[in-house]
């Protein structure tokens, strides 16, 4: 067998229906060329037995477990497991077009050396913070990716890049230990690298996350914390400061009046959705300053008698 073109990496824990779900939606995929799955079973409390042969003959498949160390970590074992030239990153609530592959990989032979992603879409429309996850993502998008060929932001869950680029870079950093970031930490070191970045609309896959209400908060204080380990991160390496993301904060309650303006369905409601956007930023705000006073609290205690007088 002649080895793969692309390797797709699913990072997995404690989700077998949802990864079943996937990996229907791969063995769907239109591309003629050689691809393999790997999924990194990221320790989870049942192992996936028996899902190899579960696919035998439908999809080149393979299952790599590992001890918990968070998504991070997991995109990188599923790295360095891969035989394809190319890695496209999913996740296992994620439901890739038949076309996403081949739309993907075009691009990225078109401009050798880029980082490729493509459009995520909400599969749960009728749940509030689902919805509401979804529009954070499409104001994200409409900010920084207004040129397509020029764009600075793509989700860990519909990527594509060369795997020698990927690895060029040290892959995704594992001191984000959660979902939360690390995918702004990469993309930002890709661009910091001076390689192409390049957003396809048409590339898409179907997000199915089911969010109750503290499930969103704990989501949203969790990229808070990431989005301070992230900005310290770009001090350190010199590739840009907090003040260059002030565009998309100041301009933001205009784009969600837009995008509220355009939308159809009354379920949610607008008003849900904008209760939930407040939710969305004092979630981030609180996040984000418990990174900080725990900073602070490490700082502190390497001098314990600074304070004294």
């Amino acid at each position: 067998m002649s080895n793969p073109v692309i390797t797709v990496v699913i990072p997995t824990f404690g989700r077998p229906r949802h990864l079943q779900a996937c990996l229907t939606a791969l063995a769907a995929q239109s591309l003629p060329e050689p691809w393999e799955v790997v999924v990194v079973d990221d320790g989870s409390p049942q192992p996936l037995a028996g899902l190899i042969t579960r696919w035998s003959g439908r999809l080149d498949l393979r299952v790599i477990r590992q001890d918990n160390a968070g998504p991070a970590a997991a995109r990188n074992r599923g790295v360095q497991e891969a035989r394809g030239t190319f890695i496209a990153f999913t996740d296992d609530d994620c439901l890739p077009e038949p076309r996403w592959l081949e739309t993907l990989l075009r691009a990225a032979r078109e401009r050798p050396g880029a980082l490729v992603g493509g459009t995520t879409m909400n599969g749960l429309t009728s749940e509030l913070f689902a919805s509401t996850s979804q529009l954070i993502v499409d104001l994200v998008y409409a900010h920084f990716n207004a040129d397509p060929d020029n764009a600075y932001f793509l989700t860990s869950n519909n990527m594509l890049c060369a795997r020698e680029g990927f690895l060029a870079i040290g892959g995704f950093d594992p001191s984000f230990p959660r979902a939360g970031a690390e995918d702004r930490d990469f993309c930002d070191r890709w661009r910091s690298a001076g390689w192409p970045f390049i957003w396809r609309p048409d590339a898409r896959v179907e997000h199915r996350h089911s969010q109750t209400l503290w499930r969103f908060i704990d989501l949203h204080i969790r990229y808070g914390r990431g989005a301070y380990i992230y900005q310290l991160r770009r001090k350190q390496r010199r590739s840009g400061t907090m003040q260059d993301d002030l565009g998309f904060h100041t301009t933001l309650p205009f784009r969600v009046r837009r995008h509220l303006a355009e939308w159809k369905d009354p379920t949610p409601s607008k008003l849900g959705l904008v209760a939930a956007l407040g939710l969305w930023q004092g979630a981030n705000t609180v996040g984000f300053a418990i990174e900080v006073f725990s900073a602070a609290a490490k700082r502190l205690s390497l001098f314990p008698g600074s304070g004294r007088r």
